[in-house]
């Protein structure tokens, strides 16, 4: 079940539930967001005129368009302009949240500092040049140091979920998605680095649509998972 409760400080928005094997104990996975972030959606929909159905945090929409009832462990690395999210979903429950402040654009800032060029011309290397002179499952040093604090994060909340788990499970496979998730030869550097499979996650899976769309939809769908998983919600 999910909604939103009241507290003095923050804004509960999502409850999940997983039975256990045995007895009638239940794990409960509670999620809140601050009250101030809340308060100001609430505020952007009325301004908008636009009715509220529900708030919800992003890993619930992650799990939605992206992993879709697989029960398998599964991280995702939600790469964003400003900040990434590192989520672990394991049962298709999102056990595992954490956050940093780094995304793309600390890349392009780092490109623009080291090469002394503009933004557009950072983000034309970053995207374009940049990956594919060095040949494949590389990257320059450049972007490896931007992206380390990423990687630790990663690796950190795979160290808390193997000392967690029961199973001892290990990933089956990292989805990447966020704006960033196509920058070239990522996939592979990631998938050497922590020797586990890395796919770019396709939130038009289960969604039908012109097939002269694909193209498109395709090079945009990491920055649509979030909202593909809260559109599905009501399905």
């Amino acid at each position: 079940f999910a909604g939103l409760f009241r507290k003095d400080k923050k804004e509960t928005t999502e409850l999940a539930q997983e039975k256990k094997e045995k007895g009638d104990n239940l794990k409960v996975l509670l999620t809140a967001a601050p009250k101030k972030i809340v308060e100001r959606f609430i505020r952007i929909f009325k301004a908008a005129d636009l009715e509220l159905l529900s708030l919800e945090t992003e890993a619930f929409a992650l799990e939605r368009s992206l992993v879709a009832g697989d029960p398998a462990p599964i991280m995702i690395i939600d790469i964003g302009a400003v900040s990434s999210d590192v989520t672990i979903i394991d049962n298709s429950i999102p056990i595992l949240t954490r956050s940093i402040d780094v995304g793309g654009s600390a890349i392009t800032k780092a490109v623009m500092t080291s090469l002394n060029v503009d933004l557009s011309r950072a983000e034309q290397f970053k995207r374009d040049i940049g990956f594919s002179v060095l040949g494949p499952s590389d990257l320059p040093d450049i972007i490896k140091s931007t992206l380390n604090p990423i990687i630790n994060e990663v690796k950190y909340s795979l160290d808390i979920y193997l000392s967690q788990s029961k199973h001892n499970m290990s990933l089956e496979k990292i989805i990447l998605t966020g704006g960033s998730a196509w920058l070239p030869e990522l996939v592979s550097y990631l998938s050497k680095l922590l020797d586990v499979k890395v796919i770019i996650g396709d939130p038009w899976d289960k969604i039908v649509y012109p097939l002269e769309l694909k193209p498109v939809l395709s090079e945009l769908g990491p920055r649509f998972a979030v909202a593909v998983g809260l559109a599905m919600r009501e399905i």
